[in-house]
């Protein structure tokens, strides 16, 4: 009488001879179209590479059309200041701080030059970055910081101040690995057209405790932005935190990206040394 077992397979007798038993060989399921746990990690791995590879794609995508749309925007900001001074005999937009403040400040525009600019523009938003438009419309303890100086805009508005050139920082600029420079401001139409008249906002100060970098790698990027992370911000550059430029706008219309590499460090604020605004452009 035959022994038998079963397959293990179909569930079918296997017949033995003489009572001698038969080698069963179980199916190799890789040969059969599975995976072994090796193989689905490999896959997994490379599905997470790939992800990131693609997330950082689009992020880098988005920064590209914020910088285009940044771009635009000094170019309009500019536009509204040619066509101010036209209906002003030339003069462009003071750059002072409201009476009877004697400090002035490159990102606060006193109210007779905001409300002006507003008219020609159209359009408040185009006075900030793109890369900040949100946190400068959303926060509105920002607009009480200057304590009745003006009006924050998003950008360095570098036209209209009388007293320039500003004091070179001179070896603290050495320090923060950029070089020391001194700017001139364009007041009239008249004056060079190679004269800066804005600037993206790559700026800090060290008694505010924040840092400013609009066009980060991959966006923009704010240290301090609050009373908890301050001190983030507080002795950190626009360089250090990952900017990797900014636009800068001529009295002439145009607008061109400068890379961080390539700018000079610069008084960003009268009367307050280096406790004030230090930018880059």
């Amino acid at each position: 009488m035959r022994a038998t077992i079963a397959c293990p397979r179909c569930r079918k007798p296997l017949p033995t001879r003489n009572g001698e038993r038969r080698r069963v060989f179980y199916p190799d399921l890789a040969a059969n179209g599975g995976f072994t746990l090796i193989e689905l990690l490999v896959v997994i791995a490379i599905i997470t590479v790939l992800a990131a590879l693609l997330i950082s794609a689009l992020a880098g995508g988005k920064e590209q059309s914020r910088r285009t749309s940044c771009r635009s925007c000094e170019r309009q900001f500019i536009l509204a200041v040619l066509l101010y001074a036209d209906d002003n005999r030339q003069w462009v937009p003071t750059g002072a701080a409201n009476a009877p403040f004697r400090d002035e400040h490159l990102p606060v525009l006193c109210d007779a030059t905001s409300n002006s600019l507003v008219l020609y523009l159209g359009n408040v938003q185009m006075f900030d970055c793109p890369g900040f438009a949100s946190y400068f419309q959303n926060d509105k303890s920002l607009q009480g910081e200057p304590e009745g100086r003006g009006y924050v805009i998003g950008y360095n508005y570098h036209g209209g101040h009388t007293n320039t050139p500003w004091a070179a920082l001179g070896m603290l600029a050495i320090q923060l690995g950029g070089s020391a420079g001194t700017w001139l401001s364009p007041r009239r139409l008249t004056d060079s057209t190679s004269l800066v008249l804005i600037s993206d906002m790559n700026d800090w100060s060290y008694g505010d405790g924040r840092t400013w970098a609009p066009h980060g790698k991959n966006g923009p990027i704010l240290r301090g932005a609050d009373e908890s992370n301050k001190n983030l911000g507080s002795n950190l550059t626009s360089a250090q935190i990952g900017a990797m430029g900014g636009n800068v706008g001529l009295l002439d219309g145009s607008v061109s990206w400068r890379n961080i590499s390539k700018m000079h460090v610069y008084q960003g604020s009268l009367g307050y040394g280096d406790g004030g605004c230090i930018a880059m452009w």
